[in-house]
């Protein structure tokens, strides 16, 4: 053959190896290819996972961290030793009128009423103290502030969020919630998630049973339910132990107080009136009531007075 001829053929044979080759890199052969169109569906579905990432970062950062409580336990064999330590129970702290869940009446203290009466806790120099600070000051001496006081709330309505924990951020106070944890999805009671806010502002959360229960009534079993599951059920919520009780309606014997503390509760508060509390009846102390028609000045004077003023008796809790 003539070399042009071999020439032709051999840039004919180029021609083919190239075409063949291209075929086979568009997706004839074994190695994957991307169209536009499966590139531009990756690129989304990548910028769609980022975003769905981001959103879920967000919402973790929104979350309330888990609080660090200390661990708090029972001496066996406490040495004897008491404090003069005032705690205020309130219930409601809402405009009575507009409640949507209604309580009893003497229970409600007006929004207004109760500005007033942080304000003047405030002014007579009181300072408010955590659960964790009274353990400390009655099983290790620990010493307490100048005129301290306990501020709790009992039942765990909203006022809690909407009235409560703003009147204490702005005086820099803390309060103990007793919250009854059967009620998380009533109407006007603080949900699980609003609880968890409490205890992020660096409030102290405590239990009040599962459904408000008269305890000193119930078979042993269900007793325990009550006791045990309000305790679990906040400490689930929370991430962290709860320490705290209230006895419903005040009601309580020894045997309530025994399960209580077997519980692993370390203090539990009472209805009945007083402002010595003692190492050696942390789970029975007593607490003043503040009710619908007291005033600041009242306040101060029962906190003040040498035996303070009564509890609230077995009406309340």
């Amino acid at each position: 053959m003539k070399p042009r001829a071999l020439a032709v053929l051999g840039l004919a044979g180029l021609l083919l190896a190239g075409v063949i080759f291209a075929g086979c890199g568009s997706g004839g052969g074994s190695s994957p290819s991307r169209s536009p169109g499966a590139a531009g569906t990756s690129s989304t579905a990548n910028a769609s996972t980022g975003a769905a990432s981001r959103t879920r970062s967000r919402r973790r950062s929104t979350e309330p961290p888990v609080r660090q409580v200390p661990r708090l336990v029972l001496p066996s064999s406490p040495r004897a030793h008491s404090v003069r330590v005032p705690i205020l129970m309130y219930h409601r702290v809402h405009v009575f009128a507009t409640e949507l869940t209604k309580s009893v009446p003497g229970l409600t203290v007006e929004p207004s009423v109760f500005r007033g009466e942080m304000d003047a806790l405030a002014r007579g120099g009181f300072h408010t103290i955590s659960q964790d600070q009274l353990y400390e000051a009655l099983f290790h001496g620990h010493p307490l502030p100048r005129k301290p006081v306990l501020i709790t709330v009992d039942d765990g309505y909203i006022d809690g969020l909407k009235e409560i924990l703003p009147v204490l951020r702005a005086h820099h106070m803390v309060a103990t919630f007793y919250i009854i944890t059967g009620r998380f999805h009533e109407p006007g009671f603080l949900n699980a998630t609003e609880v968890r806010r409490l205890d992020a502002a660096g409030m102290d959360i405590g239990a009040h049973t599962q459904t408000h229960a008269d305890l000193p009534t119930l078979p042993s079993a269900v007793r325990r339910r009550e006791i045990d599951g309000s305790r679990h059920t906040l400490e689930r919520i929370l991430g962290h132990p709860v320490y705290y009780f209230a006895y419903p309606y005040g009601a309580e014997n020894s045997t309530v107080v025994d399960e209580v503390k077997r519980a692993g509760f370390v203090l539990a508060v009472t209805t009945q009136g007083g402002t010595r509390e003692s190492s050696l009846a942390p789970l029975t102390m007593p607490r003043t009531e503040v009710v619908r028609d007291e005033t600041a000045h009242g306040v101060l004077a029962c906190i003040s007075a040498p035996a303070g003023c009564g509890g609230g008796g077995t009406s309340a809790g």
